[in-house]
């Protein structure tokens, strides 16, 4: 499999920065990402300041780094280069123990993850496998009667770390229709929609297009709402005020991904209990 990048398209390859003083982990993780996409640049470091100046030079898509260095720390060089306006689209923290503030730390410097050394090589597998997958495009029908309700959760859709192309309708029996063609890789739907509900919709959905994951919108009780959901084929239930990251886990679970340890401690738990499409792994 190869990471975002490195395909036929002509694209560059892929650069994942390894930024560890330990050269035996250095090696170990950069013959896992080789073994993943061989086509990917690999580029180590073993200071803090190297790792500094190979972001600023290479601007990695995913960089390795590791807390402790003899000279700047890994958080300190990464909060430089953010003060500096250089992003890290996928930062991937290491430490050999968890300390108190790691999850404060990791949302300050917009860290996808934080793993602990030694390395579980599945985990690293699954991390990579996830990103691939985060970035292909997924077709999601967004079904709900109000614009403005709409237009608030496309702008959340928006900073979801899931590349989404979101189609939109008002009506339920146009959104059935568009199910049934398989214009749509997963649906989301309100509760309230006007006409056909949510749930009359999820039911009509569910007969057209089994194998379309359906997401449910609502205000009111989720966990009364998601056991009455079983019936309908419903499968996750979003209760409103939602994030960004909510819809993330959601997607995680849906697409059978390697969810982050650091998405399931800033999030409440998974919202879900419909149905037991795709368990997450994490």
């Amino acid at each position: 499999m190869a990471l975002t990048g490195s395909d036929e398209s002509g694209a560059p390859a892929t650069v994942v920065l390894v930024a560890e003083r330990s050269a035996a982990l250095r090696t170990q993780i950069a013959a896992l990402v080789r073994g993943f996409d061989p086509a990917a640049t690999v580029v180590e470091a073993s200071t803090g300041r190297a790792t500094f100046e190979a972001c600023l030079r290479q601007r990695p898509d995913i960089a390795f780094v590791g807390l402790q260095f003899e000279d700047l720390s890994g958080p300190e060089a990464v909060a430089t280069l953010k003060a500096k306006g250089v992003a890290l689209p996928c930062l991937i923290l290491l430490a050999s123990q968890v300390f108190p503030r790691w999850t404060e730390v990791s949302q300050h410097l917009d860290a996808y993850e934080f793993l602990r050394t030694p390395l579980d090589v599945e985990h690293v597998t699954g991390l990579l496998h996830a990103y691939v997958r985060r970035h292909r495009p997924t077709r999601l029908l967004l079904v709900d009667s109000a614009a403005q309700s709409r237009a608030l959760v496309r702008r959340i859709l928006a900073r979801s770390g899931f590349r989404l192309e979101v189609e939109e309708t008002d009506n339920g029996q146009h959104a059935v229709k568009l199910i049934r063609l398989g214009t749509c890789d997963v649906a989301m739907i309100d509760l309230g929609l006007k006409g056909m509900d949510g749930l009359e919709l999820a039911c009509h959905a569910r007969d057209v297009a089994p194998g379309t994951p359906l997401i449910l919108m609502t205000g009111g009780n989720k966990a009364v709402l998601a056991q009455a959901s079983r019936h309908f084929g419903v499968d996750y239930v979003l209760k409103k005020p939602f994030f960004a990251r909510d819809v993330d886990r959601v997607m995680y679970h849906l697409l059978s991904l390697r969810r982050p340890y650091l998405l399931n401690a800033i999030t409440e738990g998974p919202d879900l209990p419909a149905g037991n499409r795709g368990a997450a792994r994490a």
